[in-house]
């Protein structure tokens, strides 16, 4: 309660006993100027109940105003208190926010991290100076030099070896992929975890709660599920639209096959498709355009 608000309660009870005081001491001055004659003062007195009875009133009336006051203080203090648990529960919400906010994006910063200290070392071909292609055998004359790539160019050369196998399509499309991916299984087990958990951490976060949206605790009404479910939906969608804008068309690419494979079909595909992962994928890169069937057409979804 403000200072101002004990400060107009106490000028409204000080003047209630000034004006009792005052009829008060009027009442007895009154009665010894007025009336002279002891008898019949004494008659007066008897029939000065009645002044008793008017403090008695204006006692009754001081209690029932302390006792109004008290009630609007109570009144007062139980509306503090739903501001303060209103304010704790806003509080509350951001820290929890917060919390998710800082996992997430320490997420995103170690997806980069993976992606950064991916690296293959590749031989090219090099002829030795002064031979010519008709010399005669050449292989054993060629040098060969090392090349190592690093980060996203190793998803770009990674994707063109097993695309060219894919397009050629001598064999099925699980037969190839997990063919090539004992080659780069090493790194890209890594990143295709991390970036699942991401996915899976947004998905299973609740950003609005039942309460929050005026919900009952289990909602039964179509119009409540959808303001749960869409409310919620919305805000998963913000978080992993902005994973999606860190993955180059070689990561999509590829996450395009991971999820067709035996590796991520159950678990990941739904996840793909549910948040529109794919809507960049240059699809005109894909090996084999049959494949794009496979996926809901959520997943390419703007």
């Amino acid at each position: 309660m403000s200072e101002e608000k004990k400060e107009n309660r106490l000028v409204g009870l000080y003047i209630l006993l000034g004006i009792v005081f005052i009829v008060w001491v009027v009442s007895l001055f009154g009665l010894n100027f007025l009336i002279t004659d002891s008898e019949k003062k004494g008659q007066f007195g008897d029939s000065f109940g009645a002044i008793n009875s008017l403090f008695s009133g204006l006692a009754l009336a001081g209690i029932i105003y302390t006792i109004y006051l008290q009630k609007k203080e109570l009144s007062l203090q139980r509306k503090e208190l739903r501001d303060t648990r209103e304010e704790f529960k806003i509080q509350n919400k951001t820290l929890k926010l917060q919390r998710f906010e800082n996992t997430f994006f320490h997420l995103v910063e170690l997806h980069h991290q993976i992606v950064n200290a991916i690296d293959i070392d590749i031989y090219k071909n090099k002829p030795l100076s002064g031979l010519s292609l008709s010399s005669i055998k050449l292989k054993d004359k060629i040098e060969r030099d090392k090349v190592t790539l690093k980060g996203r160019d190793v998803f770009k050369y990674s994707f063109e070896q097993v695309n060219y196998q894919i397009k050629k399509k001598e064999s099925d499309f699980d037969e190839i992929y997990m063919g090539y991916w004992e080659f780069v299984q090493t790194d890209f087990s890594h990143y295709f975890r991390n970036l699942y958990r991401i996915i899976k951490l947004v998905n299973e976060y609740e950003f609005h709660s039942l309460e929050e949206l005026d919900c009952v605790e289990n909602p039964t009404t179509h119009t409540e599920r959808i303001v749960y479910s869409q409310s919620n939906y919305n805000t998963k969608y913000k978080y992993t639209s902005i994973l999606r804008s860190q993955l180059s068309d070689f990561e999509l690419l590829w996450l395009f096959y991971n999820g067709l494979s035996p590796n991520g079909f159950e678990n990941f595909k739904p996840l793909i498709e549910k948040y529109s992962l794919l809507k960049n994928i240059p699809k005109d890169k894909i090996g084999d355009k049959d494949l794009i069937r496979f996926y809901n057409k959520e997943a390419f979804k703007e």
